[in-house]
């Protein structure tokens, strides 16, 4: 994208959306601390806040979930 069109999509208010893989990729990578320089800029020049902060709710909520489940399923084999 050439800087004229960068500007003018500034000028405008709009930004290009990150869609919903890309945002969850950026959410997974940035929760394990493992994203790359290049992604993060991106997410910053392209990424809306309110959806990054949505997703990363989100992800920690399955997360905590995922884990509560794998240890009740541990927990219920080793009383066997």
């Amino acid at each position: 994208m050439t800087e004229q069109q960068e500007s003018l999509e500034k000028k405008e208010g709009k930004k290009k959306g990150r869609g919903i893989l890309g945002l969850l990729q950026s959410t997974v990578a940035a929760i394990f601390g493992i994203q790359s320089d290049k992604n993060r800029e991106q997410d910053f020049k392209q990424g809306d806040a309110s959806q990054f902060i949505a997703m990363g709710i989100i992800a920690v909520i399955a997360l905590v979930i995922t884990m509560i489940v794998v240890v009740n399923n541990v927990l219920d084999a080793a009383a066997k």
